[in-house]
């Protein structure tokens, strides 16, 4: 394996073990946050940190992204002291989105809670919040500059850490604060958690660069260029390359911005009254919690996908560029369609462990969870037109979605046989439209020719067995020891159905296996596999450095 394949390897391994584990903590900070609060007050934390992610977007996404894809094209061109400017301006840049996006929160809660229909009691959380979007601001550009320099252990570490403090001390404070003054407080104080979080995270990755600055002076004042780029020539391409990509992302965290706006008047066309539609609304977060774990899979390979594509765009190296995008394909459909179908078969099972007494959870995740697939393909497409420098054709087909979004959401949350399922009828629509325009656009500009029967059949029929296969495993373990240990060995009978399929009808590949967490181990086991059957080599992996 080359030099280039085995950092990208390691970049995406790192990232996607952190991001999964981030959203683990993340569920295990809402299973006692519904118990503390329940449905309703899972509802009201679901108000909040909908508008806040929306201005996390705004003021987080392109400019990190920038950095990393500007950092890393003058990293190729040995010019690391523009390197260091692009960061330093981005800095300053982020600082006063952050503060902004702050001050918004701060001074607008009180008119976002009129605006939405809200219940009153969402008011002191989305207080207590306001700070964190200018501290993770500052995060986000410490963020962009590692991944510029393909080194990602700062992110991972900064967003385990952020999680952490955001857990503890948010469950701490929504328990005294529900004791003592109730839920509106008390989720406030689960909130204020994320805030501490971007506090501790800002001082953690400030330590971290200014070791890697003191560390590498010299090299931070290398160039090769006679002439350098001034700095309004700098910040003028970090604008035009972050405003296509924040108003994307933006886009992409409208959907949720809407569902929230629409919600309550909505359910109520459909019959339900506010306190209802609001506990409605919480057992969907809780939904959406879930199915944002495999998310994380297509999430981060993007986060580091995007910086080696780049490099090879940059090099006109159009064979490298097609067989790494090839490789994220497959490797997110490898893992989409065992998520999604695991997650649905499940889904009544995982609710009942997790949150005891949802009365909209299991039925809303049996159907949320097919909308993954969808979702992570077109995350995936998105990032590699960014990476070849086709920003606003997602923003184009973003543009498009928010409006197939806002009137199937507007249509279907009124009727009252769908009511809260209204949203996810709306999500598998608006996200199965971005995926075919996504898809058509990267052939359009790449060329790149799709396996299909390898690619897509082989994973789908691997999975729609394993589905079967892990529902009766459930169903029989969970009538005789419980509920947790049914879900665990459906999961373990799962994961091993799922694999040893694939094996067999040849679905997966020694390079492929090369790409996912513990691939060792994998490889291992894939090869012991392998040789067991008749007229198959048992191939080991020799040299790939």
């Amino acid at each position: 394996m080359s030099e280039k394949k085995s950092s990208y390897l390691k970049g995406a391994t790192i990232l996607a073990a952190a991001g999964i584990l981030s959203r683990l903590l993340g569920l295990f900070f809402k299973i006692p946050l519904y118990q503390l609060v329940g449905s309703y007050g899972n509802g009201i934390y679901g108000n909040v940190t909908n508008i806040y992610n929306l201005l996390l977007m705004v003021s987080t996404v392109g400019f990190p992204l920038a950095i990393s894809k500007m950092v890393s094209e003058n990293i190729a061109k040995k010019e690391y002291a523009t390197a260091h400017r692009v960061f330093k301006l981005s800095m300053m840049a982020l600082v006063v989105l952050g503060g902004a996006s702050t001050l918004f929160l701060f001074f607008g809660a009180e008119w976002i809670v009129k605006t939405a229909h809200w219940t009153s009691e969402s008011y002191p959380a989305i207080v207590a919040i306001a700070l964190s979007p200018f501290f993770i601001s500052i995060c986000s550009a410490y963020r962009g500059f590692f991944q510029g320099f393909q080194i990602m252990t700062p992110t991972a570490i900064s967003q385990i850490v952020e999680q952490i403090i955001r857990v503890f001390l948010g469950v701490i404070l929504c328990w005294f604060l529900v004791s003592n003054f109730g839920i509106g407080l008390g989720v406030g104080g689960a909130v204020f958690g994320a805030t501490a979080g971007g506090i501790v995270a800002t001082a953690f990755l400030s330590y971290l660069y200014h070791s890697f600055a003191t560390k590498n002076k010299r090299l931070l004042k290398t160039r090769t260029r006679r002439r350098q780029r001034s700095n309004r020539w700098l910040f003028k391409r970090l604008v035009i390359i972050s405003i296509p990509v924040t108003l994307t992302s933006a886009l992409v965290s409208l959907f949720s911005t809407i569902d929230s706006f629409i919600y309550v008047s909505r359910l109520g066309v459909a019959g339900f009254n506010e306190v209802t539609a609001t506990m409605m609304f919480g057992d969907f977060t809780n939904a959406e919690q879930l199915i944002n774990i495999p998310l994380i899979l297509s999430g981060t390979l993007a986060v580091a996908m995007i910086p080696t594509i780049s490099e090879s765009f940059v090099r006109r190296d159009r064979k490298e560029v097609n067989q790494k995008i090839m490789l994220s394909i497959r490797i997110i459909l490898l893992l989409a369609f065992p998520c999604c179908i695991g997650l649905s078969v499940l889904s009544y099972g995982i609710f009942d462990l997790l949150f005891p007494g949802a009365p909209y959870g299991g039925a809303i995740l049996s159907t949320f969870s097919y909308a993954t697939i969808f979702m992570m393909l077109s995350n995936t497409f998105q990032s590699v037109l960014q990476s070849i420098d086709r920003f606003r054709i997602p923003l184009i087909n973003l543009g498009v979605a928010i409006i197939i979004r806002f009137i199937t959401g507007w249509i279907f949350l009124s009727i009252p046989a769908f009511n809260i399922q209204g949203i996810v009828i709306s999500s598998m629509i608006t996200f199965g439209y971005l995926t075919v325009a996504n898809f058509l656009s990267v052939k359009r500009f790449t060329g790149v020719k799709i396996d299909f029967f390898h690619m897509l059949i082989k994973p789908l029929f691997a999975a729609v067995i394993m589905g079967f296969i892990t529902h009766l495993a459930y169903t029989g373990v969970a009538l005789i020891l419980g509920r947790f240990m049914g879900i665990l060995v459906a999961l373990i009978v799962g994961a091993l159905v799922y694999s040893v399929i694939m094996i067999l009808i040849n679905g997966i590949t020694e390079e492929e296996i090369l790409y996912l967490p513990g691939s060792q181990k994998l490889l291992v086991v894939y090869n012991r596999i392998n040789g067991l059957i008749p007229g198959r080599k048992n191939n080991h992996i020799h040299n790939r450095r």
